[in-house]
């Protein structure tokens, strides 16, 4: 039941992350302070950490996720995919310095 757990959490950050970028996207304001950003590359980072140990461990673990009224399997390896999406949106909305410093 780790797993799940884990893989929940992961998702969990990756979910918070991708609203606070649609949130600065929306705002047009592209500034984003030092101390954010950092944030945001902890955040990117503990869930790829998850996502790494749950890959060690095991290789199908999954839930599913029932928000906005429809049923959505989340797997371990949409969950990998979805950290590389986060990882392009925070560069983008970011800048370049923070792919430097997420690699």
């Amino acid at each position: 039941m780790s797993g799940n757990r884990d893989l929940r959490t992961a998702a969990a950050y990756l979910t918070d992350l991708d609203a606070e970028l649609e949130e600065r996207s929306a705002a047009g304001d592209l500034r984003v302070p030092s101390a954010a950003r950092q944030d945001m590359l902890y955040q990117l980072d503990h869930a790829r950490q998850l996502v790494a140990a749950l890959e060690q461990r095991t290789s199908n673990v999954s839930y599913v996720s029932g928000q906005s009224g429809c049923e959505l399997l989340i797997d371990l390896q949409r969950v990998r995919t979805w950290c590389t999406a986060v990882e392009a949106k925070i560069a983008r909305i970011c800048g370049s310095e923070t792919a430097t410093a997420a690699a």
